[in-house]
């Protein structure tokens, strides 16, 4: 980002905030799946599996979420 003229750059790790919303939706739509099932129709399981996989991703090491600000450069 610097090299592309951004400054005052913060990166700020919130992984652990995400895992536990990433939870969260896995949790609230394992407990509602009668009712979302026929909603979301073929894309249930795909979009838990997803959640799934998220979750076992950043627990592992592998995914990591940040929050990124940057002042951007003048004309």
């Amino acid at each position: 980002m610097e090299s592309a003229g951004f400054r005052e750059i913060e990166v700020t790790d919130v992984t652990e905030d995400f895992i536990e919303t990433a939870q969260a939706w896995f949790d609230a739509f394992a407990a509602r799946e009668r009712e979302l099932r026929p909603l979301f129709c073929d894309q249930y399981d795909d979009r838990q599996k997803g959640r799934h996989d998220m979750i076992v991703g950043i627990g592992e090491g592998l995914l990591q979420r940040l929050l990124v600000s940057a002042t951007a450069p003048y004309g």
